[in-house]
């Protein structure tokens, strides 16, 4: 499909995609859009419901790794991985995917999706590890073993997905770290290679907290077959929003975006903090100033292309598998309050006072 005719088709907003299930409620209370708010300590959840806009099913990162149905190669070079699709299927590669292995773990800036039977295909990675440029241990210094795992706070994502910045990205990963270790009064950094991320994220301390956040929201998902993504705050403030196009691509990638957020929130948590339990209104209004920015358009890959929007208060990301269909296969909405990213000529839209006009939450 020629560049031209892509961009004919690139207003695909978030409300537009999303079927609104609840503009009976527009005029509702402040405490009945609280009923719509899911929280456990300081993290607090919003389910994006909808109709499927895409019907190709797609294996995950991880899926196809555990299925043997991908290898992905080590190519010496930081920037850059190659992976081989062995498999008929289509394999979804979502951007903040972590790979274990290889001379030092990475993270994949970019979202791609592997034809079937595709060879060769060049990945666009990062570091999420220092120093070490070698085996580790049992594991295979050629190929990479195993994607569980995905950037683990909004600061990791802008730095790796907008900014692009390897020394960012390793920046980002000393702040969790540092951050993290505090939270539990120990060392979260592993003796057998302490700048990894992906060997904190193994940490048993780190993982219990996660998983007593996860324990707590899953249940809400469950039982509800339309659900194409959430929407999540941390001490009462917007961090992300995520969406995808289809509920069964969602499902498969939920509890890694769940245990994501629940990171995010573990890291920052403060028992002493009191906040607001955030509504839809807020969330409304912060997806609507987002769609505002202004557009630019990049062709990733043969049958991909990312949307970018940026505002001062937030960085939209929508990646389209052009051959797919028309519409977002991945929508990212972060927050850029506290962050630092890019230029500082971009848009500075009014946040507060919107009056959203649609509604894209339900429970």
């Amino acid at each position: 499909m020629k560049q031209k005719k892509i961009l004919k088709f690139r207003k695909m907003a978030l409300t537009a995609i999303i079927v609104m299930y609840i503009a009976s409620i527009a005029n509702a209370q402040t405490d009945v859009y609280k009923q719509s708010a899911f929280t456990h300590k300081n993290l607090t959840i919003f389910l994006i419901q909808g109709e499927d806009e895409l019907s190709r099913n797609y294996l995950t990162l991880e899926e196809a790794m555990s299925q043997k149905k991908v290898t992905l190669h080590e190519t010496g070079s930081v920037g850059e991985l190659s992976i081989d699709n062995t498999s008929s299927e289509y394999v979804f590669i979502m951007a903040g995917d972590i790979v274990k292995g290889g001379k030092q773990d990475r993270t994949i800036s970019e979202d791609i999706v592997l034809e079937p039977n595709a060879k060769k295909v060049p990945l666009k990675s990062f570091c999420v590890e220092q120093s070490r440029w070698s085996g580790r241990g049992s594991e295979s210094v050629a190929v990479f073993s195993l994607s569980e795992k995905m950037l683990n706070n909004r600061a990791l994502k802008v730095a790796a997905r907008t900014d692009q910045n390897q020394n960012k990205v390793w920046t980002e990963v000393s702040n969790y770290q540092m951050n993290a270790s505090k939270q539990v009064n120990a060392d979260v950094k592993s003796s057998t290679s302490p700048t990894s991320l992906q060997l904190t994220l193994e940490n048993d301390e780190i993982k219990g907290s996660i998983a007593e956040y996860v324990n707590a929201l899953q249940p809400i998902f469950e039982g509800k077959s339309n659900v194409l993504g959430f929407a999540f705050f941390v001490n009462g403030k917007i961090s992300t929003v995520e969406t995808f196009g289809n509920a069964a691509l969602f499902r498969k990638l939920q509890k890694k975006l769940l245990e994501a957020a629940a990171s995010e929130a573990f890291e920052q948590y403060d028992k002493k903090l009191k906040f607001e339990i955030p509504t839809l209104t807020e969330l409304n209004a912060f997806v609507e100033m987002a769609e505002k920015g202004e557009e630019t358009t990049r062709q990733t890959a043969k049958n991909m292309v990312e949307y970018t929007k940026k505002t001062k208060q937030s960085i939209l990301l929508r990646s389209v598998n052009i051959d797919a269909g028309r519409a977002a296969l991945h929508t990212s909405i972060y927050s850029t309050e506290g962050l630092k990213f890019g230029e500082d000529n971009v848009p500075n839209y009014e946040y507060n006072g919107i009056q959203p006009n649609r509604r894209i939450i339900r429970n």
